[in-house]
């Protein structure tokens, strides 16, 4: 029998095992990251928001987090554009009345194609963002002459996680998710520190081209590409499993 094994944050889990018992696909779930907000004492102020600026969201936990913040100089400011990593991040904006668009894929090489990040020059652009993470995005559009600023509100916590859950299933197919970069090296690393090396033969759905190049450098065996890092992608990829 092939079971899924959910990484993401328990109340992503949640919500995907939702859709996966839908599908009756058996799923166990395993947290290995939370995310949690930035002590006020370690945030850095609420940045202003003038006519014309960008605001980025790379994730929905961005939304989250930062949002509060910035809602009223959203709805006051004029000529603000807002953009959304993705569908996901699109409709926690959506949810708050926000409108946003969305790159074709949801990672940062498609939101720099995007035709509202190609000609920056001296525009304002704020990034909001979580603690640390890749800084492809604010390097790529300072280069193009923007005035960048990074705005981190939430923090990834990576918590000591037993595996014996998955000793249950040790004659199962398992396939396990792998929403970023970050994810798949921390899963790698505890699977290795547990001594169940032996599971990087099992598959691991990741959500983009660059994720996979890395699942393949640190010995994944089995490596299938999602359409994105968005719930759905996952389940699409799950089902052209089985």
């Amino acid at each position: 029998m092939t079971t899924a094994v959910l990484t993401r944050p328990l109340v992503d889990c949640q919500r995907l095992s939702k859709l996966l018992q839908d599908q009756s696909i058996p799923h166990i779930t395993l947290p290995i990251m939370e995310v949690a907000p930035l002590p006020e004492s370690q945030c850095s102020p609420t940045p202003a928001i003038s006519p014309g600026t960008i605001v980025i969201f790379v994730s929905a936990n961005a939304v989250r987090w930062g949002l509060p913040g910035l809602k009223l100089a959203l709805d006051q400011v004029d000529g603000c554009q807002v953009i959304a990593v993705g569908q996901r991040t699109r409709d926690t904006l959506s949810t708050a009345g926000i409108d946003a668009q969305i790159p074709e894929r949801a990672d940062s090489e498609s939101l720099l194609q995007m035709p509202a990040l190609a000609a920056v020059d001296s525009n304002g652009i704020l990034i909001v963002k979580g603690e640390g993470g890749r800084d492809l995005l604010a390097k790529e559009l300072n280069a193009r002459g923007a005035q960048v600023i990074e705005w981190s509100c939430y923090r990834r916590v990576w918590p000591d996680v037993p595996l014996s859950a998955l000793d249950t299933f040790a004659h199962n197919a398992l396939v396990f998710q792998a929403s970023s970069g970050e994810v798949l090296s921390r899963l790698s690393e505890l699977l290795a520190g547990a001594g169940k090396k032996e599971l990087l033969q099992s598959t691991v759905i990741v959500p983009s081209e660059r994720v996979a190049a890395l699942a393949e450098s640190l010995g994944w065996q089995s490596v299938v590409m999602a359409a994105d890092a968005s719930d759905r992608g996952f389940l699409q990829a799950m089902q052209s499993l089985l």
